[in-house]
């Protein structure tokens, strides 16, 4: 629970009384940033209220209609698709959605906001659904009330078109902060060449892809403020300190200048903590760690070359999916699957195949699982989605042709999923061949994150050549806990017993068989977690580029030897509180020099 607490202070120009509000949040990226808010809106797509100019008003119409189009074949594609995966109930349902599309009234005043307001098209379709749910939430007859829920999912479908059907790009002050219920990543990498000054989100957790992103572009962040879209508007002036989870509504002079000295020294401190470390990435008693890059774009690597970055070792291809609003051609996945791997070079990049849910295809019914993480997603997902996995898996064939290319499966439970993805490979080769289609030899790795791959970790290293070791999802699934619920955030233990013997026992089995394992979670681009994976053995890490240079200077600045002696004592504690107690003591006493309070574990890390 947010906690809150205000002041009244006088304005001397107009004499009116502005209230400066203080909320308590949860920082989950450092920093500190000082700007107005741009409210966002929407779900899966997520936009601002926009005025647009008199002359853009056509296009504004023209690219709603695009939407509307498009919302239709979707909802006709799923009502009329395969029987076996669309049941009587579900097509009846679409095609009452595609009824409401075919309403002219409904459109109608859509369109009238737009031309009339001047006002970019998904604050229109948001402005009259709104509209119109409110009024059947308000009759009498229940079965009637009820068709407010499709509404609403139409009005999300039509958002998600709109994505689909035309660009819509955000445009904004640089001294905007994104104030949102939660942030998509898609939205992320799309508001990043604005350069937010700071991000606030009702929900979220510290090991959200969004706030990995946020921590990546070294943007503050804070989140777990329950109901702050009620007290804020567009335009709002708003202080957000990412160290301390504070947030400052209406901010009166003198929080103003206390925070621009923050965050003054926090831009220093952002510039000084790119100052790459000199050397190779060597233990002081000689042992090498190999540092990669974790990349959502091709064009983030020569920004992580600079850093000493030596290659990809996870690029997240779903973010291809996001940016694309569905599934990319096969060609379009070609020209990016290349065109990372000539800027890596000889280095290598590890490609992962999709990482997604069923509820995040836009093309297919909008399934709610009541635990998505639990559900249809990552392998899962692939393997039922055949065709696109196909597609996918050619792409990377044809990109590897010359190229040092190796294909990364996602939520790898079993070695079962790990041949059938092998034998689509094999037959999706010899089609290319047949074809005449170079191809390469891509090494295959698999994703271990949860439980039972730990368990079984040596029969799945027979079957691949490398893996990869996903510790963000490995303690969600391990102990239970939401990545992204702040209601047991606390709970989400990266230090706990069970993490470190699950991480230790697949670094071990790695080790035996003669096969690189990478870390590639929050825990490798952790300075401090990074000095614990060198002592259980580790000398594959993959991070966000901003965290290269930290990491670097640690790993050229303890001795593998001494690390492994801590880590060892670590291994034999019952509590993540016993386990943090006895890293601050000994990383204190060992390698001050190296660590401060930012990089020390708290209940959020």
């Amino acid at each position: 629970m947010s906690k809150e607490s205000t002041q009244e202070q006088k304005t001397t120009s107009t004499h009116k009384v502005s209230l400066e509000a203080f909320l308590k949040g949860r920082a989950v990226s450092r920093g500190v940033g000082i700007g107005k808010v741009l409210y966002l809106h929407g779900q899966n797509r997520q936009f601002y209220r926009r005025v647009i100019e008199t002359g853009q008003v056509g296009s504004e119409l023209k690219r709603f209609r695009a939407a509307v189009d498009l919302a239709k074949q979707q909802l006709k594609e799923i009502s009329n698709g395969e029987k076996e995966a669309v049941s009587e109930n579900q097509s009846s349902i679409f095609e009452t959605h595609l009824l409401f599309l075919e309403d002219r009234s409904l459109l109608s005043k859509i369109e009238d906001i737009i031309r009339d307001e001047r006002v970019n098209a998904e604050w229109a379709v948001k402005l009259v659904t709104d509209t119109y749910v409110s009024r059947y939430k308000l009759l009498d007859d229940k079965h009637l009330r009820e068709k407010y829920i499709d509404l609403q999912d139409i009005s999300e479908r039509l958002l998600s078109a709109l994505g689909g059907g035309a660009e819509s790009p955000f445009t904004f002050d640089k001294d905007s902060v994104v104030v949102a219920k939660e942030i998509n990543p898609s939205t992320l990498v799309e508001l990043s060449q604005h350069s937010p000054k700071a991000i606030v989100t009702e929900n979220g957790g510290w090991t959200s892809h969004s706030f990995i992103l946020a921590r990546e572009m070294n943007v503050p962040a804070v989140t777990g403020l329950k109901g702050v879209l009620r007290k804020v508007s567009s335009g709002d002036e708003i202080i957000v300190d990412g160290y301390n989870g504070q947030v400052v509504l209406n901010p009166g002079p003198e929080s103003l200048d206390k925070y621009r000295i923050s965050e003054n020294q926090f831009v220093k401190t952002v510039d000084a903590g790119f100052e790459t470390a000199e050397g190779d990435d060597v233990t002081l008693d000689g042992v090498e760690v190999n540092i990669h890059a974790n990349l959502d774009y091709p064009g983030g690597y020569e920004h992580a070359r600079r850093f000493g970055a030596k290659g990809v070792g996870l690029y997240r291809s779903e973010f291809l999916f996001n940016q694309n609003k569905g599934f990319p051609s096969e060609e379009l996945q070609i020209a990016s699957y290349k065109k990372v791997a000539d800027l890596v070079g000889e280095e290598g990049v590890a490609i992962r195949t999709f990482d997604l849910s069923v509820g995040e295809l836009s093309s297919q019914a909008r399934i709610s699982e009541k635990n998505p993480a639990l559900g249809l997603k990552a392998i899962r997902l692939s393997l039922s989605s055949e065709k696109q996995f196909r597609r996918q898996l050619r792409a990377l064939l044809i990109a590897s042709y010359q190229r040092r290319v190796e294909i990364v499966l996602p939520m790898i439970s079993g070695v079962a999923e790990i041949r059938a993805a092998k034998e689509i490979i094999r037959e999706e080769r010899k089609s290319l061949t047949k074809d005449s289609i170079e191809t390469g030899n891509p090494g295959i790795g698999a994703m271990i994150e949860v439980p039972s791959a730990v368990f079984v970790i040596d029969e799945i290293l027979k079957e691949v050549d490398f893996v990869s070791l996903g510790t963000n999802d490995l303690v969600q699934y391990l102990l239970a806990v939401d990545r992204d619920n702040e209601s047991v955030a606390e709970s989400f233990q990266t230090l706990h017993p069970a993490v470190l013997r699950s991480v230790k026992l697949v670094l071990d089995s790695a080790r035996g068989a003669g096969k690189p394992a990478i870390v590639c979670g929050e825990m490798a681009g952790s300075p401090l977690y990074s000095a614990i994976l060198i002592g259980m053995g580790a000398t594959e890490l993959s991070m966000n580029p901003n965290s290269i240079p930290r990491v670097r200077r640690v790993v050229q600045g303890i001795a593998q030897e001494e690390a492994a002696k801590t880590t060892d004592d670590l291994l034999k504690l019952a509590t993540a509180g016993e386990v943090e107690q006895l890293v601050r003591a000994r990383f204190s006493e060992n390698w001050a020099h190296l660590f401060n309070y930012e990089v020390l574990p708290d209940k959020n890390s």
